[in-house]
């Protein structure tokens, strides 16, 4: 498994890590500097261009499906309804992070 990256994807990082109920979550700045490792070791960076998405209702998402779409991901990963719904469309599929753990487990269970 391999995490896509984008300038874009860090910078909506850094906005919801400072959405009061996820500051509080995040407890302390050690745990935030462990996420942002991850984020760095787990992920492969890319920089994708801006495409058209003409039916996205919320046009601030069109980064989701670039970063998707130039990485080939097999699966784009939120709880957003709208991001679901557009990537139906789209041809993309999206998974709550809960039911992409099932996947990968049934995929290397022994």
């Amino acid at each position: 498994m391999r995490l896509a990256v984008s300038d874009d994807q860090l910078r909506e990082v850094v906005t919801v890590m400072g959405y009061e109920a996820v500051e509080f979550a995040v407890y302390s700045p050690l745990r935030a500097f462990e996420i942002a490792l991850d984020l760095g070791t787990m992920g492969v960076m890319y920089h994708p261009r801006r495409l058209d998405w003409p039916s996205l209702r919320d046009p601030k998402d069109g980064w989701i499906f670039d970063l998707a779409y130039h990485s080939g991901a097999d699966y784009i990963v939120s709880y957003d309804g709208a991001v679901r719904d557009a990537a139906d469309e789209l041809g993309f599929v999206v998974l709550p992070p809960e039911e992409l753990l099932g996947v990968l487990r049934r995929q290397y269970e022994p």
